[in-house]
């Protein structure tokens, strides 16, 4: 075999392996060869993309299948390059400009740095469903003449920056029932339920407070539930799955009594995050607080709830992000004063000159002792395509 190994790796930047906006994402791809080879192309991507699939049967035994596909973003970095390519651009594709080698790789290990940064954009979180996902994947692909294509990836988790919450999702919420009941049992039930804010962290409490009027002629219970929401769409169809997260029983009012009842519901550290912000998946959550009438319909109070991303702490080299587009080169392509003041994310010291300058990390020289490093560090350049490009299919077809 003559390509003994191809392997991508990326250097973590926290302790939860997680990246968020304007993070770097650095990292080396392996390639061990047996024998001399003639590459025409050799080249590193980073996309984030969504995209959803589901098939429905009709009445006539047929099925229909739906599809949809969006992008946030495609950079890619190549380490050999087709000589009859070379200086053309990519469309939908923000090519990294750096160093390139020759056609031909010698044999023994050979180790390409490679970095990229992620765009400050309103991005989804990683996420996979039943019918559609949200992934963010470092590739490596090697070509050759008369020769399958080499390929081998990476997934890596993509949270949202959160950096507080919004003044809408600091305010509390408050829902009231009022209900009448005449079959099986009389009297009326009155019910408000007041939660401390809108939006939560995972790991974090809910805190509810009940008040409670039990009127009728019969015991309720009370009751209450979280319900996660995933929507997946495609064109004008949509899919939906439901789950409960959290469904529990209370205590009994007595009839005839009024009283007042706190509720703590903790959520799961690992919860799904709120996605509110991608064109073909949703995922919503709503808290239900509702009487347990027996033989009739139970009163019941919605209010909506919103998980966030836990706040991260910001990678050493990083500042706050900025709530504004990265801007346009100056002249011959470097960074203007202005645009150096207004995006420290971008033009920080220590990206220009990284913490490792080094062509290869301590870990990775730990890690292959023997191998030979390509000598490539690659320039940060400014990124000039950060806009949604939406493709509808399957991912089978999306571009290179």
């Amino acid at each position: 075999m003559t390509i003994k190994e191809l392997s991508v790796h990326y250097d973590p930047v926290n302790e939860s392996n997680t990246f968020t906006n304007c993070d770097i994402v650095e990292g080396r791809v392996i390639l061990e060869v047996t024998k001399e080879i003639k590459v025409n192309s050799f080249f590193v991507k980073f996309t984030g993309d969504a995209h959803v699939h589901w098939t429905e049967s009709s009445s006539d035994d047929s099925d229909t299948s739906y599809s949809d596909h969006e992008r946030y973003f495609k950079f890619k970095q190549y380490f050999i390059q087709d000589s009859s390519k070379k200086g053309q651009e990519e469309k939908n594709t923000t090519l990294i400009v750096g160093e390139t080698y020759g056609q031909v790789v010698k044999p023994g290990s050979h180790v390409f740095p490679f970095r990229f940064q992620l765009p400050q954009v309103n991005m989804p979180p990683s996420f996979q469903g039943s019918h559609g996902w949200v992934k963010y994947t470092v590739e490596v692909k090697l070509d050759r003449s008369w020769k399958m294509a080499c390929t081998k990836s990476k997934e890596l988790t993509f949270v949202p920056r959160n950096d507080g919450t919004s003044d809408h999702l600091l305010q509390p919420q408050t829902g009231t029932k009022n209900k009448k009941m005449k079959f099986f049992t009389s009297g009326k039930t009155s019910m408000t339920a007041t939660t401390d804010k809108t939006g939560y962290m995972q790991g974090e409490t809910i805190r509810v407070f009940v008040d409670a009027d039990n009127s009728l002629s019969r015991d309720v219970k009370l009751k209450y539930s979280l319900k996660q929401q995933q929507t997946f769409i495609a064109g004008k169809s949509t899919k939906n799955e439901y789950s409960n997260i959290v469904k529990e029983v209370k205590e009994r009012i007595p009839s005839g009594e009024k009283t007042k009842v706190p509720i703590d519901l903790k959520l799961p550290t690992d919860l799904m995050v709120t996605i509110e912000n991608c064109r073909i998946i949703q995922v919503q959550y709503t808290l239900k607080i509702y009487l347990d009438v027996p033989f009739a319909s139970d009163p019941e109070v919605t209010l909506p709830v919103v998980i966030l991303p836990v706040v991260q702490q910001f990678s050493p080299w990083l500042g706050p992000p900025n709530p504004v587009p990265y801007p346009p080169p100056g002249p011959g392509g470097l960074p203007s004063a202005q645009a150096e003041g207004l995006y420290p994310c971008l033009y920080n010291p220590e990206y220009t000159n990284p913490p490792y300058p080094g062509v290869m990390s301590s870990a990775a020289a730990e890690l292959y002792p023997n191998a030979m490093s390509s000598g490539f560090l690659p320039a940060p350049v400014v990124p000039d395509l950060y806009s949604n490009q939406s493709t509808q299919g399957s991912s089978s077809n999306m571009p290179y």
